[in-house]
């Protein structure tokens, strides 16, 4: 199962997936794209069931939970992106935004992982965010839920040591999909260095390798994993605002 699965990394996920022999589960709200990519992955020889569900609403995460008993693995990836000053989001923006990012993604954890460790096997990948280990000024909901959701993984993780269960985090930073641009953002794909983006296959294979070493808490990109530590000092900060203000 994969929620998110319309675009960007959940579509590249599916298509991995399908290609490594499974059936799909494909989540999103736009039933269009989904059927699309179910005839995309019947080359691959897979299956695909869609189920058009909104993953901020408590219905649209009931309908994932239920789809989502007997799945072998699990890719938490829906998503949107938010940039706010302090005090401009609504209570109900605030909310969709944590039940889509947050406290959703750990609801349908609580449920379909009990269900693996009964069964001795599964995986899980949560697509958190670089925003997770860094001060994001104007994005600060954001950057809360996806820290929300990387802390919450780290710790199952821990927990499932043996059980035969994985999970494991993946916190990209800019990744060459859509998103960005649905929020407004599009000013990015021009302001932000070359060097800065990865693709979502890198971010899927990214998230394989730590399943398969067992890593709680993978970053996609070298040149991420390299500056991490210093992603917070002031002129990492100043080279970060100067590059992503629009003009």
């Amino acid at each position: 199962m994969i929620t998110g699965a319309s675009a960007g990394i959940g579509r590249q996920f599916a298509i991995t997936l399908a290609k490594n022999g499974y059936d799909i589960v494909a989540v999103a709200r736009r039933r269009e794209l989904l059927e699309a990519l179910a005839i995309e992955l019947k080359a691959f020889g897979a299956e695909t069931k869609v189920i058009v569900a909104d993953l901020s609403t408590d219905d649209g995460i009931q309908a994932t939970i239920k789809e989502a008993q007997d799945v072998k693995f699990l890719v938490l990836n829906a998503g949107i992106t938010l940039a706010a000053r302090v005090g401009q989001t609504d209570i109900q923006e605030m909310n969709r935004l944590n039940r889509l990012l947050a406290t959703g993604v750990v609801e349908i954890c609580e449920t379909v992982i009990p269900k693996m460790i009964q069964r001795g096997n599964g995986d899980v990948v949560v697509v958190s965010s670089i925003a997770a280990f860094v001060d994001m000024p104007k994005s600060a909901l954001y950057a809360a839920a996806k820290t929300y959701v990387m802390s919450y993984g780290r710790s199952v993780n821990a927990e499932l040591r043996g059980s035969g269960v994985r999970l494991c985090v993946v916190c990209p930073g800019y990744v060459r999909t859509q998103l960005h641009q649905n929020a407004g953002l599009e000013h990015l794909t021009s302001r932000v260095p070359r060097w800065l983006w990865v693709t979502a296959d890198e971010v899927v294979r990214s998230a394989q390798r730590g399943l398969n070493q067992n890593k709680s808490v993978v970053v996609p990109g070298f040149i991420y994993r390299l500056a991490r530590p210093f992603l917070n000092l002031s002129f990492a900060q100043r080279f970060w605002r100067r590059k992503t203000r629009r003009n």
